[in-house]
């Protein structure tokens, strides 16, 4: 069980008291709204027995949002208690909807910038499914950096080859040279999101005319449209189109292009460059007062929390075999949110590194889709909307009549 602070607009204006300054602009002027008392630190964390599932780091959340940029941060968020190693596991590529995805996004990206027989370099690579599709698209050489890398040294990718680096970026790599950076669902896991932007523009420094790709969850999206369980440990900076490019521009970056993409606005991506002409992308204009959309998101989490406590009650006192399918972080905030207890057994998932363990913080056993098929639930809980045809073509493929609900 977790346990939330909100408050209406009111309260919201009058609470102004700042623990920490913004990580984006160093403005003082941020406001707390929203908070959640545990959550396991890291969503990617595998967990061979329920017993190990059951005693996870945990960690506390306190988002507020800053007057000036908009960006929002956790203001709690310590960077001592996440684990980044080898068996962190957040792979998305097993999706057909994702990899076909990925997939414009590189052709996208090749065709832009001529990414043929180039030097490709990507922050935080994870198992390097993106850098592969473009060295084998385009003939690249790629450098994959990241931490939880598993097998590190370089593989041939179609005419083009890879070579994955277990590490952080530090400034170890400042000296790497480079035709393209891009960095995926990983800078607003960055803490220090200003200093990590020196360091790639200090790299690019003497390289001429180098781009960048960023993409990070469209946040601002995701309050707007109250989407509860989106609020990951990791994640401790929720960007909005605004914050993103003024965060770019304020250190030193030409914005090239920027914009919502992934199912129309899932992600957020920036391209650019180091450049004098900051101004040439002007944002859509959007209001720093975020009061109310913070407050109306701080209230849909409580009334869905409840909602959903209703639902699952209704579930066992009928006896329905549930199961929640995915679980990504949207699928363990969920868990760990609810008193599930024992009414769901197991959580299906397609990412065949995680089948056979169990969910951090709530002990779920982790499952294969054709589990389902002598399973036979009676409810199956879809924890992203991203993927909901997807899923409901796969459970229909192994003979299920399960009702679905969304998360």
């Amino acid at each position: 069980m977790t346990a939330i602070r909100t408050g209406a607009s009111e309260s919201l204006k009058q609470h102004s008291l700042q623990l920490k300054l913004c990580a984006g602009c160093g403005c003082d002027k941020v406001t707390s709204f929203f908070e959640i008392e545990r959550l396991p630190v890291n969503v990617g964390m595998l967990h061979d027995s329920r017993e190990s599932a059951l005693q996870p780091p945990m960690g506390s959340v306190s988002l507020a949002y800053c007057h000036r940029c908009g960006l929002v941060c956790n203001q709690r968020f310590d960077p001592a208690s996440t684990q980044f190693a080898p068996g962190y596991q957040v792979a998305l590529h097993h999706s057909e909807v994702f990899r076909s995805y990925i997939d414009d996004v590189v052709e996208r990206l090749i065709a832009r910038y001529d990414m043929n027989r180039k030097r490709v370099l990507e922050i935080g690579c994870g198992d390097g499914y993106f850098l592969r599709r473009v060295c084998e698209l385009g003939a690249n050489r790629g450098i994959g950096i990241d931490p939880t890398v598993g097998c590190e040294g370089e593989t041939r990718a179609g005419r083009g080859s890879v070579q994955l680096i277990r590490d952080f970026y530090t400034d170890r790599f400042v000296g790497t040279e480079t035709d393209f950076v891009c960095c995926l669902s990983v800078f607003e896991d960055i803490p220090d999101p200003t200093r990590f932007l020196n360091r790639v523009g200090r790299m690019l420094g003497p390289l001429a005319d180098v781009p960048v790709y960023f993409e990070v969850f469209n946040a601002l999206r995701s309050f707007e449209s109250n989407q509860t369980w989106s609020i990951h440990y990791e994640q401790c900076n929720y960007f909005s189109q605004q914050s993103l490019v003024e965060l770019f521009t304020r250190y030193g970056f030409e914005v090239l292009d920027v914009g919502a993409c992934c199912q129309g606005d899932q992600y957020l991506f920036i391209e650019a460059k180091l450049g004098r002409d900051s101004n040439r992308i002007v944002c859509e204009e959007i209001s720093h007062d975020l009061t109310h959309v913070m407050a109306g998101f701080s209230q849909h989490y409580r009334a869905t929390k409840q909602q959903w406590e209703r639902r699952l009650d209704s579930f066992r006192q009928q006896g329905e075999r549930v199961v929640l399918w995915g679980c990504g972080g949207k699928g363990i905030s969920f868990l760990n949110a609810l008193n599930v207890g024992n009414l769901i057994e197991c959580v299906v998932e397609i990412n065949p590194d995680k089948q056979g363990n169990f969910i951090t913080g709530c002990g779920q056993r982790i499952v294969p889709p054709e589990f389902l098929a002598d399973y036979q639930p009676d409810q199956i809980i879809i924890t992203n909307t991203l993927y909901e045809q997807e899923i409901r073509e796969q459970a229909r493929g192994i003979g299920l009549t399960a009702d679905f609900a969304i998360a």
